[in-house]
C-alpha cells in the first residue's frame, strides 16, 4: 500500500492515514494489527499493513 506524505510526518499521523485508507479500501471500519514502513520514495510512503475488520476477519493490504 502506498500513500502520500507531507513533511514533517509523525508515526501517529502516518498510522491515522493508514487506518483511514484501509477502511476505505475494505469498505468498513478496520483496526490496524501492525504496519511497517518499507520505503519512502519522494513524497510517497510504501507500507506493509495487516488489519482486521469489525467482524474479526484479517486482511492484508
Amino acid at each position: 500500500m502506498s500513500l502520500p506524505l507531507s513533511w514533517p510526518v509523525s508515526a501517529s499521523q502516518l498510522e491515522g492515514s493508514l487506518l483511514q485508507q484501509v477502511a476505505e479500501e475494505l469498505g468498513q471500519p478496520a483496526s490496524l494489527l501492525r504496519w511497517s514502513l518499507t520505503a519512502v520514495e519522494g513524497e510517497r510512503a510504501w507500507v506493509e499493513v495487516v488489519a482486521t475488520t469489525a467482524d474479526g476477519s484479517p486482511d492484508l493490504g
